[in-house]
């Protein structure tokens, strides 16, 4: 700043303000730059281009109408940028190939639509004549106002503002007369401001017709607008889809059903549940094959570290898949053979089997979409409306921060309503997969099924053991799949049950207590889960009035300096 005050300064801020009928405004400002050294090419002014109201900010219309140095045209680079909560032009003038010293005198002619402001009792002039943003000091400034017409104002109708921004110091001197007000000041260092206030007699001035100021009024709410109507568009948009395309059908009466559906294995009965595929899922089709007779599942204990003991799962692949399988149970015992061989531990797969989990996933999504479960493979269809949304939201985030950094409102809010419809598409996308009538059906057993397995009677479960000891093994894929592990094993609390051929628990034999065997069902499924998981740092590719005033009231102002 001080580099800046030694190496040019503003000797005169002259400002010629005529004040029209309609409440518009043609200014013409001269100011006069001794440029005494540093290195400079010019200066810039900055204009703001909006005044804050009650209901946000709005565009008054300027337009440049020349730019002269020493009367002569010069380059000007005009450019908008934010400041503070509104939007300023920025005029660059100069010829960035050439350097100038001494004094200049810079001109620069404008105008604004909407200058003047109307209330009840009067009609008003209140304008930043200097601003309040410039980097170096001004000598003086001189402004005089004409007004439209011959006008008897008295000595209370004016005010004259000078001082820092907010500053309510008042001047007391000017000229006034009926036809215009002239005013000085002294030295306005950096910071510092003038600003004048003129009431008129109401209707002394003609408030411009709507349709007069209707771009106007559309430029400054366009943005806004846009940012609201672009998201409830895409909202409508969506609900309307989703209700033709996503909305599953009623569900209806629910009834306890005995057995899981048939032909449905446990992975496939979690995913038609949620419509997607997860963890439990792929967990469950473990269990499903050592039903089947494919694997079997030993525990082990094994030394952690000293005295410190840890469980491990010994699987045993018993024979090959056949082919009448599904796709993804042999797809999933090809990757337990590719990884372990035919025996192995569970805790050998960790880091690695997840490669394999990508291909089984995907045969599970083609299965019940194959089986007219749903219209249409339901990762496919999260997966457009995800592409989409994540899309839009980060194109949205990015040009907004780009057009808040240039100024441009109805830039802004096009791309916040880009942003705010991605996220909404977001939203929508986990909602958009369907279940076929056929899919309904089978989701109703799944339901009622379900709630077999957490409800069933402590009687009829004692009489079902009887004629399957081994039915807590049975089901367990499924009660896996559908998330309801913990609540089937409790409806065995204080019963016993048999362990299967293909599930060995370490150090029990025989008949066994559910509660025993729980825990460690437990563990196994937790241990496969982590084998199943990608290791830690892989990525997955997805991821009011007109009383009071001050200096710096008002429309106009900003400020500049050198460059």
């Amino acid at each position: 700043m001080i580099l800046l005050l030694l190496s040019l300064y503003i000797q005169l801020f002259d400002s010629e303000i005529q004040l029209n009928y309609n409440g518009s405004l043609d200014i013409k400002e001269e100011i006069t730059v001794n440029f005494d050294g540093g290195y400079h090419h010019g200066i810039y002014r900055d204009i703001p281009l909006e005044l804050r109201g009650k209901t946000g900010n709005y565009s008054l219309g300027f337009k440049v109408h020349e730019v002269l140095m020493d009367g002569e045209s010069v380059p000007v680079k005009k450019s908008r940028r934010r400041y503070g909560r509104g939007t300023d032009l920025r005029l660059r003038i100069g010829d960035p190939d050439i350097t100038i010293s001494g004094i200049h005198v810079y001109t620069i002619e404008y105008s604004a639509v909407l200058g003047a402001r109307y209330f009840e009792e009067w009609d008003e002039l209140y304008w930043n004549v200097t601003g309040n943003r410039w980097e170096t000091k001004i000598d003086s400034s001189h402004c005089t106002v004409t007004f439209p017409s011959p006008i008897q104002l008295s000595n209370e109708d004016i005010k004259l503002f000078i001082g820092l921004q907010g500053s309510d110091r008042t001047m007391e001197n000017f000229t006034l007369n009926s036809d215009f007000l002239s005013f000085g000041t002294g030295t306005l260092y950096p910071g510092y401001g003038a600003t004048v206030d003129i009431r008129f007699p109401k209707d002394f001035l003609i408030q411009p017709p709507l349709s007069a100021t209707l771009s106007l009024k559309l430029k400054s709410y366009l943005g806004p607008l846009l940012a609201l109507l672009l998201p409830l568009s895409t909202l409508i948009f969506l609900f309307r889809r989703w209700h033709r395309e996503g909305k599953d059908l009623p569900i209806g009466t629910i009834t306890v059903k005995y057995n899981p559906p048939k032909d449905l294995t446990a992975a496939e009965a979690g995913t038609i549940l949620d419509q997607r595929v997860d963890s439990v899922d792929i967990t469950s089709i473990l269990f499903d094959l050592a039903r089947l007779g494919y694997l079997s599942i030993e525990e082990i204990e094994s030394k952690k570290f000293l005295f410190l003991k840890n469980k491990d799962y010994k699987i045993k692949i018993l024979k090959d898949m056949e082919l009448g399988e599904e796709k993804h149970l042999r797809e999933f015992l090809r990757g337990l053979k590719a990884k372990g061989g035919k025996e192995f531990l569970i805790s050998d797969l960790k880091g690695e089997f997840y490669k394999y989990v990508k291909d089984v996933t995907e045969e599970l999504y083609k299965s019940v979409k194959k089986k007219k479960y749903f219209y249409g493979n339901p990762d496919t269809k999260r997966k457009i409306y995800i592409g989409f949304g994540v899309a839009a939201l980060f194109i949205g985030f990015q040009t907004t921060i780009f057009s808040l950094a240039v100024g441009s409102f109805l830039i802004s809010g096009v791309t916040v309503g880009i942003a705010l419809s991605g996220l909404i598409t977001l939203i929508f996308a986990p909602l958009m997969p369907k279940r076929t009538y056929k899919g309904r059906e089978v989701l109703t057993d799944i339901l009622g099924f379900k709630e077999f397995l957490i409800r069933v009677e402590k009687e009829r479960l004692k009489r079902i053991l009887e004629q399957n000891p081994t039915i807590f093994f049975d089901f367990l894929s499924y009660a896996i799949a559908l998330g309801v592990v913990d609540q089937w094993a409790q409806r065995f609390s204080g019963l016993q049950i048999e362990q299967p051929g293909w599930y060995s628990a370490y150090g029990l034999h025989g008949p066994i207590m559910a509660s025993h065997i729980a825990g460690s069902i437990g563990d196994s499924i937790g241990a496969f889960s982590a084998a199943t998981s990608p290791p830690r740092g892989s990525s997955s590719g997805f991821s009011g009035g007109g009383g009071g005033g001050f200096s710096g009231g008002g429309g106009g102002g900003g400020g500049g300096g050198g460059w």
